[in-house]
């Protein structure tokens, strides 16, 4: 049998309600040669019985008799993977049938490249579209920056090279922002590419593991956010820190515009000095997080006026910043 290049892992536990969906987008990938790798890890549902019904040779499920957690089954995973490339997918996600495809391409473009990353569209518990991620339209620094603030990036719609990851694997200790973790940590060393397609649908539901572990969330996403700040050399206080983690975690509703502007112009001025970053293209990552505040006051119908004043982010940048994202 051909070696795959590609190696499309799926984790699962009491995946029932949706997994038949998941495998089937990726056996009618336009790419053919990739196996499936699934982990079971200890499923009390039927999930094992609806796996086996597939009846194609590119599929491999390996079985755990007790729960190991995501982060131990996706190295476990790596561990087990023969591709050159590997390629997550969620078991309550759908892929496009030419993600393998465009990912490959851009690999192939690209030889340089750890990660090629692309969009994805959110779904609910019907599979009915219910929004998606914005493009990310901008150069490797810009991508950087807005690393600085949260995770850019969902597993299934992402692709990487099999070397890198063996050597960096996800960790303990961040779950479940063991994803963010991993991709900043690539992001350090390595290239990241950005597909503006959309390459999967992501399914939200009270189940998400994204959901039920807020708390444990946050508490990762502060020591990623924190390690990115010593290491590009910004200084901060813990009012700054508890500014830059609002928008880490999308909580906007208390934010005071003033402090929010001081704190920016506090990171423009340092990047300008330390020069770890393009200034253009971190001035715009700065703007692409203040548009996102507003949109959400906009949306939740809180004030967005002193967000608008004079002195705050230029109006020029906004508008570059929302160009960035659609």
């Amino acid at each position: 049998m051909q070696k795959p290049e590609v190696t499309v892992f799926m984790a699962v536990y009491n995946g029932e309600k949706f997994i038949s969906q998941a495998i089937e987008s990726v056996l009618q990938q336009t790419f053919k040669n990739f196996e499936l790798l699934i982990i079971d890890d200890g499923s009390k549902d039927n999930s094992i019985s609806i796996i086996k019904k597939y009846a194609d040779n590119r599929i491999r499920l390996l079985k755990k008799e007790n729960n190991l957690g995501l982060f131990r089954t996706r190295n476990k995973g790596i561990a087990e993977a023969q591709g050159k490339y590997f390629a997550t997918l969620d078991c309550d996600d759908i892929a496009v049938k030419k993600r393998l495809e465009l990912h490959l391409k851009y690999f192939h473009e690209n030889k340089n490249a750890a990660v090629s990353a692309g969009r994805i569209k959110y779904i609910n518990h019907l599979s009915k579209k219910i929004g998606s991620s914005a493009p990310i339209h901008g150069d490797e620094d810009y991508v950087k920056a807005l690393l600085l603030f949260t995770n850019i990036f969902i597993n299934s719609a992402t692709m990487i090279d099999m070397a890198i990851l063996k050597k960096l694997m996800y960790r303990e200790g961040f779950e479940p922002a063991e994803d963010y973790d991993l991709f900043e940590r690539i992001a350090a060393e390595y290239k990241i590419g950005v597909i503006n397609d959309f390459l999967s649908s992501y399914r939200v539901h009270n189940s998400n593991i994204s959901s039920i572990k807020s708390s444990s969330r946050k508490t990762g996403e502060r020591n990623i956010i924190e390690r990115q700040l010593i290491r590009y050399g910004f200084k901060y206080n813990n009012d700054e820190l508890n500014i830059h983690l609002k928008f880490t975690s999308a909580e906007f509703d208390e934010l005071n515009a003033n402090a929010c502007l001081l704190w920016f112009n506090n990171l423009a001025k340092q990047n300008s000095n330390k020069k770890n970053f393009n200034n253009h293209s971190f001035k715009m990552a700065l703007a692409r997080q203040w548009l996102r505040l507003c949109l959400y006051r906009l949306k939740t119908k809180h004030d967005v006026k002193p967000f608008f004043k004079k002195g705050m982010i230029k109006n020029s940048d906004l508008l570059n910043a929302f160009l960035k994202s659609i």
